[in-house]
């Protein structure tokens, strides 16, 4: 047997490092092909990286919450072959959810891929779970093998854990502090990211934020039109982007970028649109791709299978790369608007508040109307006020006109 160090691979999209959030095996440990070794969070994704060899774990290079960088020595293991042997049948690599696994048919001599410890049920069959899912359970001291799941398949979900954690008083967390003492929560995976790039943000880019409350009867009347042609629920959401979109193409500042080095503003050729989604692991942000291309209904599904797929961990680092533009919807929270900090190096972020009964002057009368509040962020070295205001105004504009909701594209 000899000693093989697995370096940690190129995991794509440029990274130059990644954190360790958990490892699924110990030294000690005998691992088999294919089985995963370690979760790491990259500012991209949550990657699950595979054995590349069967053999014995020598020795853990990396503590969890440490980060390392790509080409640093990960884990050394012992492998089963010779180390000529071993270089000769060097297995392919082949795309799996997210980053890079073993081929299949380039098992080594000896390999039996299997799902890891911890992974199957009694009988061998895996568990359908998202690794958020798994790490919750890790947290809470719930083995995944006695839970039942309620989601589609079997898939044990949040709530099935959360309803056995309650069943035999597991405590959420791994830091618990007496009533009266203070807690200590470590800074790590997406809410360090997300730490980082916002204090950068807020560092570098001189925000300013814009507001507008406009009359949603229009917007409301048309998204039940939406509703009943589909015969499935619609949100304000997608209508709310696509007008973005249409306002974006026409102020062509809010899909912009500030290059201090050259001193340049730099309006973006393409109009990729980041949706803010809350997940277990914290704040993603999604990519809908030349959103301008998509009709409204596109673009609702679109956002859907982006945002589920965040939520349920299964998020390539494609998809939650290269947005020109943001749009969060703090209406879904009940909040009436917000102060949305501006998504690095991005030149706007618009923020979209709760759709709800207000008193507003129509015709020198007051009437109770349903209304929005939109709330836009924008750099200031791109975007004047006067620029922010007009573009607002025309995003007003669209949303309080029936014609104009109709000759969006649907």
């Amino acid at each position: 047997m000899a000693v093989q160090q697995f370096l940690l691979p190129d995991l794509g999209e440029g990274l130059e490092d990644a954190e360790v959030v958990a490892w699924k095996v110990k030294e000690g440990d005998r691992v088999e092909l294919n089985q995963v070794l370690v979760e790491v969070n990259t500012a991209k994704a949550l990657v699950e990286i595979p054995s590349p060899w069967v053999g014995v774990v020598e020795k853990l290079h990396a503590a969890e919450g440490e980060v390392v960088n790509v080409g640093q020595p990960l884990v050394s293991i012992r492998v089963e072959l010779a180390a000529g042997a071993a270089e000769e049948k060097k297995p392919k690599r082949q795309a799996l959810l997210v980053g890079y696994g073993v081929a299949e048919e380039e098992e080594a001599p000896g390999s039996h891929a299997r799902a890891a410890p911890g992974r199957e049920r009694a009988g061998g069959a895996p568990i359908p779970a998202s690794p958020p899912v798994r790490r919750l359970a890790r947290e809470l001291g719930i083995d995944l093998g006695s839970v039942t799941g309620t989601g589609a398949g079997g898939r044990v979900t949040r709530e099935d854990v959360m309803k056995a954690a309650a069943g035999v008083g597991a405590v959420l967390g791994r830091q618990v502090a007496d009533a009266a003492g203070d807690q200590r929560v470590p800074v790590r995976g997406v809410r360090r990211l997300t730490a980082e790039k916002m204090a950068r943000s807020a560092k570098e880019i001189p925000h300013v934020t814009t507001f507008l409350t406009v009359d949603a009867t229009a917007l409301e009347a048309f998204r039940g039109e939406l509703e009943r042609d589909t015969g499935s629920r619609f949100t304000a959401l997608p209508i709310v982007v696509r007008a973005f979109v249409d306002v974006a193409k026409q102020f062509r500042s809010l899909n912009a970028t500030f290059d201090g080095d050259a001193s340049e503003i730099v309006l973006r050729g393409d109009l990729n649109v980041g949706i803010a989604a809350e997940t277990e692991r914290g704040l993603l942000v999604p990519v809908v791709r030349h959103a301008d291309r998509l009709g409204i209904r596109e673009l609702a599904g679109e956002i859907a299978r982006l945002v589920s797929a965040a939520r349920e961990g299964r998020s390539t680092p494609d998809e939650l790369s290269g947005g020109t533009v943001t749009v969060t919807n703090v209406g879904s929270f009940g909040a009436d608007f917000g102060t949305p900090i501006i998504n690095h190096p991005e030149s706007a972020i618009l923020a979209i508040g709760v759709i709800e009964p207000r008193a507003l002057v129509v015709k020198g009368r007051v009437e109770a109307r349903p209304a929005v509040t939109l709330s836009l962020s924008f750099d200031h070295r791109v975007l004047d006020g006067a620029e922010a205001g007009r573009a607002m105004k025309a995003l007003g504009d669209v949303l309080e006109s029936p014609f104009r909701l109709g000759a969006l594209p649907r």
